[in-house]
């Protein structure tokens, strides 16, 4: 289990809000994702959506390598429970 630390979460929180905020991953599906993180829905499924569109991130061809192997760590963290959707929001 890794510590995160109060500096780890905020690059990871303004790197997942650069995520919110763009068109990539680009969809229907994304865009579903990001309302009901928008909308702060309960914890589940702000987690589903959160992954979801972690995922669909790391699988887009425009999203930039360096970015990529950050976001890895996120998807880990939060699949391990280490830290939560609303952490990151």
């Amino acid at each position: 289990m890794t510590q995160a630390t109060p500096q780890t979460i905020d690059e990871q929180r303004r790197l997942v809000q650069r995520i919110l905020g763009g068109g990539i991953p680009s969809g229907r599906e994304f865009d579903e994702c990001r309302a009901a993180l928008a909308a702060q829905s309960d914890t589940k499924t702000c987690f589903n959506a959160l992954f979801t569109l972690l995922q669909g991130a790391l699988a887009d061809p425009f999203f930039p390598i360096d970015e990529t192997e950050r976001v890895v760590p996120i998807i880990r963290d939060l699949a391990r429970g280490e830290i939560e959707a609303k952490d990151l929001l």
